[in-house]
């Protein structure tokens, strides 16, 4: 009988260590996804900013918007 709870005790133990690893794993690759897409944002941003004589008019747009989105980001 102990060793009917005992198994249990560990398979239990075990699946939540194992869903504990799968999901820590899950939120650094998106911790990485969101970092790469910052990155592309901030690239993109620069992008507008150095060829903005092309068109002044768009490259505010982007750039505002850009800096809108991080706004609200920051803020929560």
């Amino acid at each position: 009988m102990w060793t009917a709870w005992l198994l249990l005790v560990f398979v239990v133990v075990g699946g939540a260590l194992a869903y504990a690893s799968s999901a820590y794993a899950e939120v650094r690759r998106l911790r990485r996804q969101v970092a790469t897409l910052r990155e592309l944002v901030e690239r993109l941003k620069e992008l507008a900013w150095d060829h903005r004589e092309l068109d002044p008019s768009l490259s505010t747009i982007v750039i505002d918007e850009i800096r809108t989105y991080e706004k609200k980001e920051l803020r929560g």
